[in-house]
């Protein structure tokens, strides 16, 4: 009888084991291919335009996002920075099509400009990617009227005027 319940115990010790190395295996294998289909998908929209963007507004809501989702909320302790390469290298291709006639905002997408070729470059500087989200965030309350939140760093030379 002492026996069999060892022989249970190290069966069932085993089998979960096997079970959790089995959920790992097939969590790996499912967060790969979310991976590569989200690759496929910006490689097509950026390949089918020419550029992710149709616009200035767009241009700045959808860095803003991305900054907000790779950095904010307390992000920034883990930065992924090949995906900020990644977004700075479209930043900075992005603005050699698009421009703004205030002056104010052409000071300001220089800036930005500047900022994403430092990341561009391969420097790992955090400072660096929270002033380029701190841009996007002012830009997109200025120009785009975001109202989700009402903090407001105070860094663009546009503040909303024509």
């Amino acid at each position: 009888m002492l026996k069999n319940k060892k022989l249970n115990m190290t069966l069932s010790i085993l089998g979960m084991v096997i079970a959790i190395a089995l959920a790992y295996s097939v969590l790996v294998f499912l967060n790969k291919d979310d991976s590569k289909m989200q690759k496929t998908s910006a490689n097509t929209e950026v390949t089918a335009q020419g550029l992710m963007y149709d616009n200035l507004g767009d241009f700045i809501a959808s860095n803003h996002t991305f900054y907000n989702e790779t950095l904010g909320w307390g992000r920034d302790r883990k930065v992924n920075w090949s995906k900020q390469r990644e977004q700075a290298d479209l930043i900075v291709n992005s603005l050699k099509k698009i421009s703004a006639e205030n002056k104010n905002l052409q000071t300001d997408l220089g800036t930005i400009r500047s900022l994403a070729e430092t990341v561009q470059s391969g420097t790992k500087e955090k400072d660096v990617l929270i002033k380029l989200h701190r841009y996007f965030h002012d830009l997109d309350i200025g120009f785009n009227d975001y109202k989700d939140t009402t903090d407001y760093f105070d860094v663009t030379e546009y503040k909303g005027e024509s």
